[in-house]
């Protein structure tokens, strides 16, 4: 994977910290997060697709592990500071 998407990628996990969504809903989070995830795959070359869907689906990981899977009932919730 090219240099520039290993940094987007980093920058997502960065990015998804409860910090800097706290007080913010669900929604806002999901929304920012599905358009960044376009964003980088527009950046990719076809030779980078398959190891880019790993990378971004561990990331999705993280954020399952982080608790910002909800159901679409909780969407316009408020992220608290700790979850």
């Amino acid at each position: 994977m090219r240099d520039d998407l290993t940094i987007a990628v980093g920058e997502l996990y960065q990015a998804i910290r409860h910090a800097h969504w706290q007080g913010k809903t669900y929604r806002q989070f999901w929304t920012w997060f599905n358009d960044r995830c376009i964003e980088i795959v527009g950046m990719a070359e076809t030779a980078d697709l398959d190891a880019l869907g790993i990378a971004l689906l561990e990331v999705r990981d993280a954020i399952e592990a982080a608790g910002y899977m909800v159901g679409s009932d909780r969407l316009d919730e408020t992220i608290d500071a700790e979850m």
